[in-house]
């Protein structure tokens, strides 16, 4: 409607300025005014529907609908590999296998979206779950020192085997982003756990579990510098 309505304006100017050629220095700033205005509104709806603008509505969306106002980081994962011991060469060994690897998987991205009791990775695109891990089955987590666009974190799957999980982020500060924010889900996680255990009444003879001995504990940590060299 707008647009129609500018268009009789301006043919009405025309009009007046062909009868009274005289005034058509008068004329000739109103012509330019709804003229300029009218080319304004359509590079805007050009501009909010290019594809470039619609890719970002759609990641935004995207990202949203995925966390559910919880911590999201876009990364690049990498793989799992099995390990055998929590040795930083173990975990060195798997970062390179993994790395050998990471060009053909850069192309794909990936969100991972930590949980107040677990974190998860999906793929961005499509919102699939492709891991999921529970905070209590996470050795440490980690940003690689020689590497600073690497986090891993080294998790127990069923039967006690361990997995390092290994992401490439495109800053290297989102990576230790990562690390402190799951050692803040680990630090909020002990003290849920350790203020339920409190509120249990000891008269009714609940004990505390044993400690499995080597049970790797949960933390978040940046790997020393002698990883990598």
């Amino acid at each position: 409607l707008k647009a129609v309505l500018s268009c009789a304006t301006l043919g009405g100017l025309l009009d007046k300025q062909e009868k009274h050629p005289c005034d058509s220095k008068k004329l000739s700033p109103l012509l330019s005014s709804p003229t300029m205005a009218l080319a304004s509104f359509h590079l805007m709806q050009t501009l909010k529907n290019s594809p470039a603008a619609l890719r970002r509505r759609f990641r935004r969306d995207r990202t949203e609908s995925l966390s559910h106002g919880d911590p999201l980081f876009k990364v690049h994962y990498l793989g799992t590999k099995k390990i055998f011991s929590l040795d930083l060469e173990q975990a060195e060994d798997a970062i390179d296998r993994l790395l050998d690897g990471a060009p053909g998987k850069l192309s794909k991205d990936h969100a991972l979206v930590v949980r107040p009791r677990y974190v998860e990775v999906k793929e961005l695109s499509t919102g699939r779950q492709l891991t999921k891990t529970y905070l209590q089955d996470i050795a440490y987590c980690a940003s690689h020192t020689a590497r600073p666009n690497v986090f891993l974190y080294i998790c127990r799957q069923p039967g006690q085997q361990l997995q390092c999980r290994v992401f490439w982020c495109s800053r290297a500060e989102r990576a230790k982003d990562m690390t402190a924010c799951l050692a803040m889900s680990f630090q909020r996680a002990l003290n849920d756990w350790q203020g339920g255990c409190a509120t249990l009444p000891q008269a009714e003879g609940i004990a505390k579990e044993p400690e499995i001995p080597g049970t790797p504990t949960p933390k978040g940590s940046t790997l020393p510098a002698s990883l990598g060299k």
